[in-house]
């Protein structure tokens, strides 16, 4: 798969991957409609709530996605430079005359 296919691909799926959040956020704050409940009233509970631990665990949890996110990337543009090094590498040669 060609390098701009690849990357269009991995923006088609995080695309994908945003818009699924989205609805599911949007159900929530449905649901909390469904029992009488206002939508912004529940996130300022919540985060009155949280305590310093959570949040900093939470903030783990977030910079360790990110840093697999990262390494994804990275390990990614490795193999595309490797597969277009072979390809490069093992491209058709105008055979040499022989004696």
């Amino acid at each position: 798969m060609p390098a701009q296919e690849q990357t269009n691909d991995i923006v088609a799926r995080a695309q994908a991957l945003i818009e699924e959040v989205q609805r599911q956020l949007d159900r929530t704050e449905e649901f909390y409609r469904s029992q009488g409940l206002d939508p912004n009233k529940v996130h300022i509970v919540l985060q009155a709530h949280s305590t310093p631990d959570s949040e900093r665990q939470a903030r783990d949890a977030f910079e360790a996605d990110m840093l697999a996110v990262e390494q994804e990337v990275e390990e990614g543009r490795a193999r595309l430079a490797f597969g277009a090094a072979a390809s490069n590498a093992s491209a058709a040669r105008r055979p040499r005359m022989m004696i």
